[in-house]
């Protein structure tokens, strides 16, 4: 019971970035997805009237309003993704790849 609790002490803190980032990561990325569906369903329109009739429509405050957000969420969930690649090779590399290299230099110290 004592290893059950010590291993939940010591896993709470990745379970709550984790639970974060991904929350974070899903809502950011279906509110990216509705807002480009609502824009080509209601701005540029289906079939081919839509591709004829789209610039009748595209200017308007409220699509360009729907198109700035989606684009906005866009980048904020590509940036959030690069992020979140960037600070886990950051942690495996301080955590793991720094750890290995100086074992395996005191033993090739030791070698010598």
């Amino acid at each position: 019971m004592n290893y059950i609790s010590s291993i939940l002490t010591l896993s709470k803190p990745y379970i709550t970035y984790l639970s974060i980032r991904l929350s974070f990561l899903i809502t950011t990325y279906t509110g990216e997805w509705y807002s480009g569906r609502i824009y080509s369903k209601y701005c540029i329109g289906e079939g081919i009237n839509g591709y004829f009739n789209h610039i009748w429509n595209m200017a308007s405050p409220s699509c360009t309003g729907i198109l700035a957000t989606h684009v906005s969420l866009l980048g904020i969930f590509i940036a959030s993704i690069g992020l979140t690649l960037f600070t886990g090779i950051l942690y495996l590399y301080n955590n793991h790849i720094k750890e290995e290299y100086k074992n395996t230099k005191k033993i090739i110290e030791n070698i010598n």
